[in-house]
């Protein structure tokens, strides 16, 4: 399964930082370039100057930390957090410090990396992930200036939210020790986190619309880009181990994965042997159904194997990835394709809302940076 530990408990910006990356779309990559195919989640088997004066928002992350950013050597080169000083930002007075930056970085990182565009942490690269931190808090400033807050019963919803991802409450209670955040911590920043999300969706946002015909419009310009990709319809048993389990354990894991395999071979019925033998959590009350599937979503050895099936309910033999040995069934293939525009519409429409709340927020970022005192020291 993709591990969800390290984000549900981000501190404070960076938790932030990762929903407000997760909004943005990468450059030539639109949300409505491709049918629901290429959307699917990822599946559970697999981021000293002082500036007074107004500026224009931030771009998407997205758009300026990729490789090859425009700059000096001196701003492409890798910086070491050591360089950085303990405070990199003042922003009408509350501190941005060096701590936050670097788990900022770091979300923004891993984000970069999942969509395969991996950034080196340069000086360039620490000054975008600061401006995207000093957006959000002048944001926070603004929603707490306005008498926007979370209630203490969606605060505790997504709490309740993040306890849920731990087989238990003791393990959850652990990697908050591990992470040394306190509980009173992690309710606070999560107070903070909804509220700006409140924010723009009520102060912002709230009268963005888009006609069919500019959905139309935008179809028609980009027609040539609407195909969906070949995808897959799957469904798994996992038998889970850690890759780097001693040989004995990985051994016995492959032999019950190689048992189960002769059991939905011998005509066993395959959404019951999950029930009772997957440790896939999240596809397991599903019989194993992974939903539809695109290249890239899976690790290497996964999506090989699944992409080698070729007939409805074929069955894969049992296959290693980072996250132990799985039986794979083909349920459904889907060649590529053009999508026509009823079917894209919806995802158009949503992606054309998108870049308009964008401005929205990046305009009043940029008023809210103009009015006050922000100060940047890296």
């Amino acid at each position: 399964m993709l591990k969800k530990t390290p984000f549900l408990l981000l501190p404070g910006l960076a938790l932030l930082l990762a929903g407000w990356i997760a909004c943005k779309p990468a450059p030539e990559q639109d949300e409505a370039m491709t049918s629901d195919a290429g959307k699917t989640a990822p599946a559970p088997v697999a981021s000293h100057s002082t500036e007074g004066s107004p500026t224009t928002a931030s771009p998407a992350l997205g758009d300026a930390m990729t490789p090859g950013t425009p700059g000096t050597p001196a701003d492409n080169t890798p910086l070491a957090v050591n360089d950085l000083p303990d405070v990199v930002a003042k922003v009408n007075g509350q501190t941005i410090k060096k701590q936050e930056l670097i788990q900022g970085a770091q979300v923004v990182q891993m984000r970069l990396a999942q969509m395969g565009r991996p950034a080196t942490p340069s000086a360039a690269f620490y000054r975008q992930v600061l401006s995207e931190l000093i957006a959000i808090t002048l944001l926070q400033q603004d929603a707490k200036a306005q008498g926007v807050a979370a209630t203490d019963a969606e605060v505790q919803h997504q709490i309740d939210g993040r306890m849920s991802a731990f087989p238990s409450k003791e393990a959850y209670e652990k990697a908050l020790v591990q992470s040394g955040i306190s509980e009173a911590t992690l309710r606070q920043q999560a107070r903070d986190q909804i509220s700006v999300q409140k924010y723009v969706q009520t102060k912002l946002v709230q009268n963005v619309n888009v006609s069919e015909q500019a959905a139309r419009e935008f179809y028609e310009k980009n027609k040539a880009r609407m195909h969906s990709p070949e995808r897959l319809h799957l469904r798994h048993i996992l038998v889970k181990v850690d890759a780097k389990a001693p040989a004995a354990e990985k051994e016995k894991a492959r032999q019950k994965a190689d048992g189960l395999l002769k059991r939905v071979q011998a005509g066993e019925d395959f959404a019951q042997v999950v029930r009772e033998s997957s440790d896939d959590t999240a596809s397991k009350p599903q019989g194993g159904d992974l939903g539809w599937l695109v290249k890239g979503q899976t690790p290497p050895p996964f999506e090989k194997a699944a992409f080698a099936l070729t007939k409805p309910n074929e069955l894969s033999g049992v296959v290693e990835s980072p996250y132990g040995f799985h039986i794979i069934q083909l349920l459904e293939r889907q060649q590529p394709g053009e999508v026509p525009f009823e079917q894209a519409k919806e995802r158009i429409t949503n992606m054309l809302k998108q870049r308009q709340a964008q401005q929205q927020v990046q305009a009043r970022v940029a008023e809210l940076r103009a009015k006050g005192k922000v100060e940047v020291f890296i």
